[in-house]
């Protein structure tokens, strides 16, 4: 098995998530098809596309699910990547890093060279955005190195 190299590089970045210019952007959704708020933002932009989705049925929201979707209506990025955050009310640290970790192993296996993570936005019972960030590197370099 070849031993092949990674080069990662994070930077932190504001603005509306459907104006992010990159080829994916992540992000949650809760069980019973509850958005995230950067969800809710792409929603509003793409006039109801994600809730018509999650209506059709096609992701309920279950933690470590995920759905691809391509060429979502008024958004700049190419893809989003929605992500099953599992209970609301359970959303804690280890459903975070676990959350954290399916995003990064369904990007290397869809391929995807760069990603905006939008979910370190939401809140994590606790917890500060400053450890949100620290916890997606970490458990970007754990997903990927393991």
């Amino acid at each position: 098995m070849e031993n092949k190299e990674i080069e990662l590089e994070f930077s932190i970045k504001s603005g509306a998530p459907e104006k992010q210019r990159t080829a994916c952007v992540v992000v949650g959704v809760f069980e019973n098809r509850k958005l995230s708020g950067p969800a809710i933002d792409i929603d509003r932009a793409s006039d109801g596309y994600l809730s018509e989705i999650l209506r059709g049925g096609d992701m309920e929201g279950k933690a470590g699910s995920t759905l691809l979707l391509h060429k979502v209506p008024n958004i700049l990025a190419d893809r989003i990547l929605m992500v099953g955050l599992g209970k609301e009310r359970d959303f804690h640290e280890t459903a975070y890093r676990d959350a954290i970790a399916c995003t990064v192993k369904t990007l290397r296996d869809t391929g995807s060279m760069e990603a905006a993570i939008t979910l370190s936005e939401i809140p994590v019972k606790k917890r500060d955005v400053t450890w949100n960030i620290e916890q997606a590197v970490i458990t970007t370099y754990d997903a990927l190195y393991r």
